[in-house]
């Protein structure tokens, strides 16, 4: 719902700025008609657009109102304030003042009809035929009278009313016998309108607020388009004073040309003069159009260096304010650096061809020369030291270790916690595993393409005392990605600014093919009946991916590495794992075949996938893949496996399983420490110096957006709402988060912990987490797309900084 209501409001906005733009057009012009039946034509023309006009600014706000109410109203809150009160207003104006005015041009108002002369209803100031009307004047005769000078201005700097009770355009009026004949033409249908008709045409009354309000509706589909980030009181202030403003000029310039088209006599201008002037107005437009279009690709280049502190601002989120706590900087934030590792290993990155098991060839970065990178397995409790080391990549490597809660040192993100490894370069990371689960590693410089030419794999840690063991049972890792195939359209490089929603790009682009691991097919593997089987799902690409097991019921036994509290047996259910996510399956082999298969992954097709990227209204087809890959576990090989179910109701974590004991992160009566609130959302604008729609957090991107302060040991309340057109897999670094609710429904399935939750188009959740590590960590959209056009944040430490830096002359580049 909130999907489809941001798509209106941006649908709306744009068209209710074209029909203000026609009637504001047609009522400046309305006074040039060439004879009296043209301008009531084209007053009737006039009145419709403007009646159009209006109902769409009606419909316009409706849809804010009605998005406002479905979010809570803090979802809206730009919408209301600068797309919609501004232009409610001017629409009010316009419907008291232009509208009676346009009726009276129109000729169907019966003071117009009794006196013939459009726009001379009664009292209107013009006198009646008189007993001498019709009668032709003395030749040569021009009477004192017959000039028609401008009205007077009145107390609120607009000429006199048009309708009843107004004051006379002039002390004499023209002379009957003008008037006669006008209303006497106009029966004919030849005449040039009187100086009375096209001043009631010119006046202000009826022009500016048209023109006024088509600036306001155009001010509005701007702040539609590219809404400022909060807060709003500076934006509405300067919108309103830009109204004033112009309201001000343009009531000065119409009077002037009231009082020119109420001369006898007066011609509008010849087509000459008027192209003349439509081409310096569209000329000076271009000009400006042009500068404004150099400024702003000029000012949202990025720094060339930004130190990280990466935060100008903090949101508080009701807490205190920084300076509080003692400084520290994350390079102390260190894991053991003392004592033996348990578990020691090496990841040597570099650049080659791979050849998939099907036999197609991937431009690939590697760890260890394999696609993906080695497995590593280590036991809970164990000290792990691995050894990263840059044989060829030219834009450095970091490790990041993707849900694993290592000190704020070890996390691997360029230029937060640590300099990018050179080529030549190496880094030791040291940290200890603390807690079960299916994780995984992967760079975090130019992670956008990195991730997607191949640096990554599983990281797995058991607990031989509550997991199977290959010992007594299957304990596979299946690892999901979409590889880029045969020739990619960047060349292998990543080129800032190429991404956006509009560019559906996977990192390289390319002809993108699903695998398991390398292989892009089938894979079948021999497990005796009885058998204890734990599948480790492992998506590593940036949209969700559906799969489907079929053969026998079994259990999601884990999310995110974290185990589910008393899981239930699931039949002929689809799982959505988030890009970035991780679920564990567990099930006893039966005697005939399971097939593990992909049945949807906006991952894989082309590699232009469209506007909406990922999902397309939550459809996650796929988009053209030629095949999909499959795991096939059997006791025979000749088994003949199950087919795949594409038409099953989806896994829902949010009342699975059973809660045991007391809801965990429950707060107090004080209630939560720290209290954040996150739009995602579209805009059009710039984003170092290419134009492109943008990923926002609360309007603003990366390195805008504030960075979301806490102190050490708050508990953290964080409300997301997608206000976008595509999914966010949200990931935040050195933390599990627990579900609250989603869409206000509260989660009362065993908690639900997570580190990348996948936030769909209109979906708003609520989520806790207890600030309990140290550091400046990343907050961001693992749709490495959108983090790396800016859907970045931080989570800052109050007292924390890091030394480090970003930026094209540090070599640093994480996203």
């Amino acid at each position: 719902m909130v999907e489809n209501l941001f798509e209106q409001n941006l649908l709306w906005a744009v068209l209710a700025a074209v029909c203000w733009l026609f009637a504001a057009r047609g009522a400046r012009r309305l006074a040039t008609r060439p004879h009296a039946r043209a301008l009531r034509r084209r007053a009737r023309l006039g009145l419709a657009l403007l009646t159009t006009a209006l109902l769409t600014l009606t419909v316009r706000a409706a849809l804010a109102v009605a998005l406002a109410a479905e979010t809570d109203w803090w979802g809206a809150t730009d919408f209301l304030l600068l797309a919609v009160a501004p232009q409610v207003a001017a629409g009010a104006v316009v419907t008291w003042l232009s509208v009676p005015a346009y009726w009276r041009l129109t000729g169907w108002d019966r003071g117009t009809r009794r006196s013939g002369v459009p726009g001379a209803g009664a009292g209107a100031g013009v006198p009646g035929p008189s007993a001498g009307a019709g009668r032709p004047k003395a030749e040569g005769a021009t009477p004192a009278s017959s000039a028609v000078p401008a009205p007077a201005p009145s107390a609120f700097g607009l000429a006199g009313p048009v309708g009843e009770g107004a004051t006379t355009l002039t002390e004499a009026g023209p002379p009957a016998a003008e008037v006669g004949s006008a209303a006497q033409g106009e029966v004919q249908g030849a005449a040039s309108p009187t100086p009375v008709a096209r001043s009631a045409a010119a006046d202000p009354r009826l022009v500016v607020p048209v023109r006024v309000g088509g600036v306001a509706v155009g001010l509005g589909a701007l702040f539609t388009l590219h809404p400022p980030a909060p807060p709003y009181t500076g934006f509405l202030v300067l919108e309103v004073t830009l109204l004033a403003l112009a309201a001000s000029g343009l009531v000065l310039l119409q009077q002037r040309r009231r009082a020119a088209v109420g001369v006898p006599g007066w011609r509008p201008a010849s087509r000459g003069r008027r192209l003349v002037r439509a081409l310096a107005v569209v000329t000076c437009g271009a000009l400006l159009v042009a500068g404004g279009y150099g400024l702003a690709a000029r000012e949202s280049r990025l720094p060339d260096r930004m130190a990280t502190a990466h935060h100008h601002a903090y949101d508080t989120g009701g807490g205190p304010g920084p300076g509080a706590a003692p400084a520290r900087s994350v390079a102390d934030l260190t894991g053991p650096s003392t004592g033996a590792a348990d578990r020691r290993f090496t990841l040597t990155a570099s650049a080659r061809t791979v050849r998939l098991a099907s036999g197609e060839t991937v431009d690939a970065l590697t760890f260890n020369g394999v696609l993906p990178g080695p497995e590593l397995r280590v036991e809970k409790g164990e000290l792990v030291e691995v050894t990263l080391v840059n044989q060829d990549v030219t834009e450095g490597v970091t490790v990041h270790w993707h849900g694993v809660d290592v000190p704020n040192a070890e996390d691997g993100v360029a230029g937060v916690t640590q300099d990018a490894v050179r080529p030549g370069g190496r880094h030791v990371y040291r940290f200890r595993a603390n807690r079960t689960g299916t994780f995984w590693y992967h760079a975090h410089q130019q992670s956008s393409t990195a991730v997607a030419r191949g640096l990554f794999g599983a990281l797995v840690v058991t607990d031989e005392a509550r997991q199977p063991t290959p010992s007594d049972g299957v304990d596979r890792t299946v690892v999901a990605h979409a590889w880029s195939v045969g020739n990619t359209s960047s060349g292998g490089s990543a080129v800032r600014g190429s991404g956006g929603a509009l560019s559906g790009r996977n990192g390289l682009g390319g002809d993108l093919r699903t695998a398991f691991g390398d292989d892009t097919g089938e894979r079948r593997e021999r497990v005796a009946a009885g058998t204890p089987v734990r599948l480790r799902l492992v998506n590593a690409d940036n949209c969700p991916r559906t799969y489907a097991l079929t053969g026998t019921s079994f259990k999601v036994a884990a999310i995110d590495g974290n185990e589910v509290s008393a899981p239930t047996d699931l039949d002929g259910t689809l799982l959505r794992v988030a890009g970035g996510g991780r679920y564990d399956l567990t099930f006893r082999q039966p005697q005939g075949a399971v097939r593990l298969t992909v049945t949807g992954d906006a991952n894989a097709g082309a590699g232009s996938q469209g506007f909406e990227g990922c999902g397309e209204d939550g459809a996650y087809g796929t988009h053209g893949t030629r095949e999909s890959p499959s795991l096939i576990l059997a006791p025979d090989a000749a088994a003949e496996p199950p087919a795949a179910v594409a038409d099953a109701p989806l896994f829902d974590p949010l009342h699975y399983g059973t809660a045991t004991g007391p809801r965990p992160l429950t707060p107090g009566d004080d209630g939560f420490d720290r209290d954040f609130r996150m739009v995602l959302g579209n805009s059009v604008g710039f984003y170092d110096g290419a134009p492109m729609m943008l990923w926002t957090v609360n309007n603003a991107v990366y390195p805008d957006i504030p960075s979301l302060l806490v102190g050490e040991g708050d508990l953290v309340r964080v409300t997301f709402l997608n206000r976008s057109l595509d999914d966010h897999p949200m990931h935040l670094h050195g933390h599990r988060m627990l579900v609250l609710s989603r869409d206000g429904e509260r989660a009362d399935g065993s908690p639900w912990w997570t580190d990348t939750l996948n936030v769909a188009p209109g979906e708003r959740y609520e989520i806790a987490f207890r600030a309990d590590n140290p550091g400046v960590w990343a907050d961001h959209c693992h749709n490495l797309d959108h983090a790396r056009d800016g859907m970045v944040l931080h989570l800052a430490y109050d007292g924390v900084s890091s030394p480090y830096e970003t930026g094209a002359s540090t070599g640093n580049t994480p996203e």
